[in-house]
This record gives C-alpha cells, structure tokens and sequence, in this order.
C-alpha cells in the first residue's frame, strides 16, 4: 500500500460568539469539497462573556491523493502548536492568545487577523486603563507568523452592511493561501444562500484589501488633532479665534475637541469658561503668555469663586499659602516658554474638559435619547427597515444622583439632613426599567435632557464647578516651584469616572490625594502622587490605596517633624 507524502492543509478559526465564525467554517468545507478536496470541521465552544473564543478547526486534503495511495487521510479534530497552516482570528487578543499558545509559528503559518478590539471582561472590570496595549499585539503577532494580513476588518463589514466572517473569507481568497480561484469562494457564499449581496460586496473589498496588504492608518497624537480651518457657527468661530490666539499649536487640536465636547455638552459660554479656566494655567507655565481672563470675565467664575470662599477651612486656606520652593531648577523646566512641549497645559485641556463634562443625570438622559444612539441600536440588532425596536434601559440612580439634578440649596438641605436621607433612600433603592422604545419611557427621559439649560442652578453643578476651581488653583499655585508635582496633579483627575458608587469612589480617593497634598505644603513628591493614582486604580475595594496613602501620609509626618523638609519632589 502507497503512503502519501502529502500533509492535510491545516486552518484554525478564533471567533466569537455573532461573528459568523460557523458560517466561515462551513464556507471553507464547502469550498474545499466542491474543488475535489476531502474536509473535516470540528469546533470547541469558549466561555460565555468575553473570556474566550470558539475554536473553529478544518483539515483539508485532496481527493486525486486519496485515490493514488488507495486509501482515505486521518484528519486530525483539534490544532496542535506549531503545526497549523493558517490561523484566521477575528479579533486581535484573540491572535495574540493564538500566538502564545504556539498556534502561529514563523516558518508555516499564514495568519489572517483582524485589529479591531472587543474587550475582554479582564480588561473592562479595570478602575484605570487596563486595555492591552493594540500596537504590541500586532507587532508580536506580526513577527510571529511566515505572513500576516491584518487590518480593521469590522469596520469594512459595517461599510458593506455585512459581517466580519465575509471579510475574512475574502481576506483568506486575497492571500492566495488556498489552490483555489476566487471563483470558488464566491460560489461558496452564493451555495449558502444568506445576504449574498452583501457578502459577496464585504467579500470583494477584502479580496482587493488583502492583495495590497496595507496596514490600518496610524491615529492622530493629541497634539496632531485637527484644527477645524473654520467653525460652523459665529459663536464657535470666535472660539476657534480665540485659540488660535492665546495657545501654542501643539496644543490646539487637543483644546479644540474639549470645546466640541463642552459645547456639545452644555453651551458655547461654558466652553468660553474652559478657555478662561486654561488660560490661567497657560500663563503660569508661559510666562510670555497673554493675561489669563480675571474671574469677572464671566459670571459663572464669580459665582464659583463664592462657592469656594464659603467651603475652604482655614487649614486648606493656609496650606495653599505655602507653597514650597524645595526645586529650584524647576523655574527652568524645559517644558515652559514657546519652545516647550506644554505637557501642563496640554495635560489640563485634556483633564478639565473631561471634568467640566461630568456625568450626572442630566448627561446621561441625554445621551440615552439621542437619535444617533437608536441609530446605533438599530445597526447592532440589524434591524430592517419598517422593523421596531425596543430598548430598555436599567437605571438605579441613588438618592445622591437625584439630589444633584436638584436646585443648589434644597439638594443641599437634604443631603444634610439625615432623617430626610433616612425617608428618602428608600424610594430609590432598587433599579428601575424604562422603555425609550415607548413614549412614557421616552418622554421621561427627554424631559429629563432638557434640564440642561438649568444645569448652572444644580446642585451637582455648584460642588463640581468649586471642586475644579480648587484643583487648578493647586495646579497654578504649585507650578511655581514644582512643575513636575503640577503636571502629576492635574493628571490624577483620571480618577474621577462614570456616576453613582462607581464615581463616589473615585472622588473619595482623589480628595485624600488632594489633602495630603495640602497638608504637606505642596511638598509631596510627584512620584508620590503618581504612586497613589496607581494604586487608586488597582482595586476596587480601595485596600491597595489604603495602603500606600498610609505609607505616604506617615513618612510625610516623619519627614515634617523637626522642621525636616518633607518628601523632596523629583
């Protein structure tokens, strides 16, 4: 009896759940037996919320082999490390687990992946960024593999209205990996009989897409944003002037889309006071800068800068009074003056918009209800035209987020008074269910929205608007002296995130930052600082952070006591 000198064509597909990782499976067997080839397909299901992929395995192996040797191949059920000839994964971490389970090796594997990202729950139940990093993924998998096409292959599906496994089935045609014509695949997709059109369409692009093997376009750096050559509005342009003017342009694109985001978030006077609130910061760093706008160029400072004279204790009073003066060659930091980076005020454009743009319920019935959203909706649900739609949101605003949206004194009356918090958690202690596909549920939350317009006279809106004031006269003050601990201060605002429990503790771990800032004087080592952000953001029940604010808070005291300088800053 012969023995074949010819091995099995070996391809593993990583998918997940609604990608159509079935379909390209059976789309590649089909294929494969209609050009004379035998097929197997067998597939390992993974774990339900984005914890791992199903494993798609397909041994090919052609028939003119089988009738010369005289007898039928012993095709394998699972891929075995080092020994698959194409690996197609749709979504990136996936080809990068694919690559460390020695599934891609550089002298077989063709790998065929997409760069897009679908985050994993590891990823997601992070505090602080816990993203992996993309660019280092495709590097390595890149390195990993005899040949790779990748590019963003979600984004070609949602351009010809199809799915991804389209795409990949036309990506694995364009690298010609497999003996067969293009023909072949295409009547694969026609034999299945689902959305031809469409899949032939995503099909043909990635074909074309594949053959030229060109990266993804590399994002814009913040300070490579687009500046808008003219703004839409008489308003708008005066604020694109008035950038334009007063900041260098390393940091004109960033301080462009924090005003989008405040315009879009409330009006063009609260993007005039980022503008006022940045400018102050500017001066500080450029002293060749023009006047920063004094607090009665708008009402709303005015109003804010009564809020804080009312709130500060005498001890936080006389901390800002001292600022030290423990760096001297921070007067010389290669940041300040024209030809400086600007990574203060890039760092506060960046920060202040973010904080100014805070998520209170107001903001989130808004963005609940706008028609780009149920547009958005109708896509993922691919719903056709004529057909309804539904949504249902789960809301549990607590009594807090209920007291925000209130006038400034009553939110503040009941929030201080116990016996009405006591009466009053009750009503809001379980979460509750509106349909925005339906009018009362709609209508509720539209109303909601539109108390944008009295934001300025919320509660919410009075402590956060003190809050920031207090934070960039720290940042100013500081700047002075100890450009480094500055810079460190105004990025530790990325502690303050999302709403209800999720933002109470971020804000109470930024204001134990805040305090021991002030109680030392402005004396705390930058590095100290950066130190309890990460530690802020390393878990959730706070005991990491506890522990090094303890570690900070005593060798603060040690160094204080007997007139001893405190925790030099670098």
């Amino acid at each position: 009896m012969l023995k074949s000198q010819i091995q099995p064509t070996k391809i593993a597909i990583s998918a997940m759940g609604g990608q159509g990782g079935g379909v390209l499976a059976d789309w590649i067997r089909d294929l494969a037996t209609s050009q004379g080839y035998v097929a197997q397909s067998t597939s390992v299901p993974g774990v339900a919320q984005r914890t791992g992929a199903t494993i798609y395995y397909l041994e090919i192996f052609p028939e003119t082999e089988v009738e010369r040797v005289g007898r039928q191949p012993v095709l394998g059920m699972t891929p075995i490390p080092g020994d698959v000839d194409i690996l197609i994964a749709a979504e990136l971490v996936e080809a990068g687990r694919a690559v460390q389970r020695g599934f891609v090796t550089p002298d077989k594997t063709t790998l065929i992946a997409t760069t897009h990202r679908a985050y994993t729950v590891a990823e997601k139940q992070q505090l602080g960024n816990g993203l992996a990093d993309g660019a280092k993924i495709l590097e390595a998998v890149r390195q990993a593999a005899k040949s790779c096409v990748a590019f963003d292959m979600e984004q070609l599906a949602r351009e010809n209205s199809s799915v991804i496994s389209s795409v990949l089935f036309g990506a694995l045609a364009g690298t010609g990996a497999l003996p067969f014509a293009r023909d072949g695949f295409e009547a694969a997709i026609r034999a299945g009989g689902i959305a031809v059109a469409t899949n032939l369409a995503a099909f043909d692009a990635a074909y074309r897409r594949a053959q030229q093997n060109l990266p993804d376009p590399t994002p814009a750096p913040d300070d490579e944003l687009v500046v808008p050559a003219k703004a839409a509005t008489a308003a708008g342009q005066r604020l694109l002037e008035r950038v334009r003017k007063n900041f260098p342009e390393n940091c004109q694109g960033l301080i462009c889309e924090g005003i989008r985001q405040l315009v879009d978030y409330q009006d063009f006077d609260y993007a005039q006071l980022y503008l006022d609130r940045l400018e102050r910061v500017f001066a500080k760093e450029n002293p060749a800068a023009p006047p920063a706008a004094t607090d009665a160029t708008t009402s709303e400072n005015a109003v804010t800068k009564s809020a804080i004279a009312n709130s500060k204790t005498k001890e936080s009073a006389a901390a800002e009074n001292t600022v030290a003066n423990d760096s001297s060659q921070n007067r010389d930091h290669p940041n300040r003056g024209p030809s400086g980076n600007h990574l203060l005020t890039r760092a506060v454009a960046r920060h202040l918009a973010l904080w100014m743009a805070f998520q209170d319920t107001i903001r989130v019935a808004d963005q609940k209800v706008r028609r780009e959203r149920f547009e958005r909706i109708r896509r993922e649900v691919k719903a056709e035209a004529g057909q309804f739609v539904y949504p249902v949101e789960y809301l549990h605003p607590r009594l807090e987020e209920v007291c925000d949206s209130l006038p400034r004194r009553l939110g503040a009356f009941i929030l201080d008074s116990p016996r009405l918090r006591r009466r009053l958690s009750g009503l809001f202690a379980k979460g509750r269910r509106v349909h925005t596909g339906k009018l009362g549920g709609y209508l509720l939350l539209y109303t909601l929205s539109c108390l944008r317009r009295l934001r300025r006279f919320t509660y919410r809106y009075s402590v956060e608007n003190a809050a920031i004031e207090a934070w960039l006269e720290r940042i100013v003050t500081t700047a002075a002296d100890n450009y480094a601990l500055a810079l460190r201060l105004a990025e530790a605002q990325r502690l303050l995130k999302g709403y209800g429990d999720t933002h109470a503790r971020g804000l109470t771990r930024f204001n134990a930052i805040m305090q021991l800032v002030e109680r030392s004087g402005g004396r705390v080592a930058a590095s100290t600082v950066e130190a309890l952000c990460q530690a802020a953001l390393a878990s959730e029940d706070g005991s990491e952070f506890d522990a090094a604010l303890a570690a900070a808070a005593g060798s603060d005291k040690a160094a204080t006591s007997g007139g001893a300088v405190p925790l030099v800053s670098h």
